[in-house]
């Protein structure tokens, strides 16, 4: 008979004493290492942290110092644009004629031209193709120290006939000089001066001391402003530091001083713009954050340290969110500026196209060619600084009760106007007696800028020959308790790799415009409740659909 199995013992279950010691010991061990791992990682987390947040910074500041410069440049380019037209339309007009002298039309015409107007702060004249002076405002306006016919743009713009910017003189004065030839039998026979004094005025330069620093140089790297340079900008060779900027912004050394910039090129001119930052102060601020976080790292523990940790983490990527949307503001906050300044110099030039059409409509030289052709300008620049003050200082919706149909036909009748409207087939089909609540001025706009673009586009389809009988198709009609306006045309769409940057401001898929149209209807649409706006390809061409909920009449 075999003996009974043995069963365990309870102390055979239960670790020696000695084994139960080393595993108390390992997991002491164990515990230790990690809070050292943890005390490890409250010390170096902040190096490493101040180390890519050194890095990042940097990154998004010469980003955003990039972005500052282009479109200040693109600002300053376009101001200096919108003078140098000025200039070439009276350069255009028929009875001015250099060769005769300061006969007295000339005269009347630039005294009626700019006797009123503060385009050109130092003054304007009109010069002899040798350079000899005509006429001018005021009678003792500078033309530089020495003759004009030894100045590089002077040259450039009679060799070829073509407007030019650029620095009056070099050698001294500090004028910006924007100059059209006056071309008669296909040569130069003389030429329009404006002249601009280097101050504020061309481009805000900012002045505290934690503000960037501005600097724009001219054709052959004079510094033209600030005024009064610093002494980092006081540099023999400061061209040659800015110029790579402008392909690759980072880091250069002015005097000893490390600085981050971007660069860019003023567009129609030689002209350069930069923008600098102290990368010192910079780093100093990034350093005093540091030290805080490492002070405050040191006085946690495990779980808090942890949780710190994630916490940290969140709040930094609320920081960067923040940042981006400050970017964004600032963007669009200097391109209304540039809006308004645009608008301010177009308001000038129309100022004086209806002096001169009143002038000839007195003298009964109204239905003449170019009196029209003037006319339409004066339509087509007046669209415009309507779209960039609208743009610049969005007006508040004023509501009340207003039928589609006379608002559609009051769009239908201004775009029936456009010279373009003779080559396009516009056909309606328009349910009265649908009302909205609304503004009746957003809701005109919107529908004008819709129709008015469908047109142009149309127009530009037929004259470059891709569509020989353009048409645009306008219903008004209600769907449930929706007014719904349509507006299609036959003109090619747009664009597919455009079709993303659709509503963005200031983004152009064709060549007429500047890309606030299609913005101004999204953002008139939508400050009605429930209203929208929308695109669609259609073949052959493009449909836009606006949506307003029908007004709940009382009963």
């Amino acid at each position: 008979m075999s003996p009974p199995p043995a069963h365990p013992s309870l102390t055979s279950l239960v670790p020696p004493p000695g084994e139960l010691l080393r595993t108390q010991r390992k997991a002491g061990r164990s515990a230790v290492v990690g809070l050292m791992l943890l005390w490890c990682a409250a010390f170096v987390s902040p190096f490493v942290t101040y180390q890519a947040d050194v890095k990042a910074a940097e990154g998004e500041l010469l980003v955003h110092l990039s972005d500052r410069a282009g479109l200040q440049a693109q600002a300053l380019g376009a101001h200096l644009g919108l003078l140098r037209s000025e200039l070439q339309r009276l350069a255009e007009h028929p009875s001015l004629r250099p060769e005769d002298g300061a006969a007295g039309p000339e005269v009347a015409l630039l005294e009626n031209a700019f006797g009123h107007t503060s385009l050109f702060s130092a003054g304007v004249a009109l010069v002899s193709a040798n350079g000899q002076r005509i006429w001018s405002d005021p009678l003792n306006m500078p033309l530089g120290r020495t003759p004009l016919t030894s100045r590089p743009w002077f040259r450039r713009m009679v060799e070829k006939r073509a407007a030019s910017v650029g620095l009056l003189d070099e050698e001294g004065g500090g004028l910006i000089a924007v100059a059209v030839p006056i071309v008669r039998d296909d040569r130069v026979v003389g030429l329009l001066v404006g002249e601009l004094a280097t101050a504020s005025e061309l481009l805000p330069v900012h002045r505290g001391t934690n503000e960037s620093m501005v600097a724009l140089l001219g054709e052959r790297g004079r510094l033209l402003l600030p005024a009064t340079p610093p002494p980092l900008l006081r540099q023999p060779e400061l061209a040659a530091h800015l110029r790579p900027l402008v392909e690759t912004p980072g880091a250069i050394t002015l005097g000893g001083t490390r600085l981050l910039g971007a660069a860019a090129l003023v567009p129609g001119t030689e002209m350069l713009l930069a923008v600098l930052e102290d990368e010192a102060r910079d780093r100093a601020l990034l350093k005093r954050r540091y030290l805080g976080q490492l002070g405050f790292h040191t006085a946690l523990l495990g779980g808090v340290l942890l949780l710190f940790t994630v916490l940290l983490r969140r709040s930094y990527r609320s920081l960067m969110a923040a940042e981006e949307q400050l970017r964004r503001q600032e963007t669009m906050a200097a391109l209304g500026t540039a809006s308004s300044l645009i608008a301010h110099e177009v308001k000038n030039a129309l100022n004086s196209m209806q002096a001169a059409l009143s002038m000839i409509r007195a003298k009964g030289g109204e239905t003449t060619l170019p009196v029209q052709a003037l006319r339409s300008q004066a339509d087509r620049l007046g669209h415009l600084a309507r779209s960039l003050l609208s743009f610049a200082s969005p007006q508040s919706t004023q509501r009340r009760s207003c039928e589609m149909y006379l608002l559609v036909q009051d769009a239908l009748q201004a775009v029936r106007l456009l010279p373009e409207a003779a080559d396009v087939t516009i056909e309606t089909t328009l349910q009265e007696g649908l009302f909205v609540k609304g503004d009746p001025t957003l809701l005109v706009s919107a529908v004008d800028n819709l129709i008015r673009n469908a047109v142009e586009a149309g127009a530009v389809a037929h004259d470059t020959g891709q569509q020989p009988t353009p048409r645009v198709e306008v219903r008004l009609l209600r769907e449930d308790t929706e007014v719904v306006l349509v507006v299609e045309d036959n003109a090619g769409g747009v664009p597919p790799a455009f079709e993303p940057r659709l509503w963005e401001p200031f983004a152009v898929g064709r060549s007429k415009g500047i890309g606030l149209g299609l913005p101004m209807v999204r953002t008139a649409i939508r400050a009605h409740d429930g209203g929208s706006v929308s695109y669609t390809r259609v073949p052959g061409g493009s449909r836009f659909t606006v949506r307003l909920p029908l007004e709940k009449m009382a009963s």
